[in-house]
């Protein structure tokens, strides 16, 4: 299995195991027999941020279209470099997301905000990870 390949575990969102890269490492699990992928951009140098949105987007252009739900959490240090980047991930990535829940600090809320109005009405934005699940398996 490739480093960054996400593997499937069962349980919560406290009950994920990281794989692969320990700065970022995606991966799908279950909650409440709903398959979610956690894309975790946090702790992430603003050199490390557009590698990590290129590896996310080559997982996510793998699945069949409309078929993910994912939960982004975004709490990394970033330039203006990072924040585009993260909106042509993100527009690029609207193809094969059901729904998008983003849980986001700082002025990473304006950036995803702005992604939302520009293309991304199935992205949602929340303060807390436990209400971002919640509607994710609605």
């Amino acid at each position: 299995m490739s480093p960054f390949e996400p593997r499937t575990v069962k349980g919560g969102a406290l009950g994920l195991e990281q794989i692969g890269c320990p700065r970022f490492a995606p991966v799908f699990f279950e909650h409440r027999g709903v398959r979610v992928l956690r894309l975790e951009y946090t702790g992430l140098a603003a050199l490390e941020l557009p590698v990590a949105f290129q590896q996310a987007r080559s997982l996510i252009a793998a699945a069949p279209a409309g078929s993910l739900r994912m939960l982004t959490l975004l709490d990394s240090i970033f330039d203006k470099e990072g924040a585009e980047e993260f909106k042509r991930y993100a527009v690029a990535n609207r193809f094969f997301v059901r729904r998008s829940a983003v849980v986001a600090r700082g002025f990473w809320k304006v950036v995803a905000t702005s992604v939302k109005l520009h293309g991304r009405e199935d992205m949602m934005l929340f303060d807390g990870e436990d209400a971002a699940l919640a509607w994710l398996v609605q």
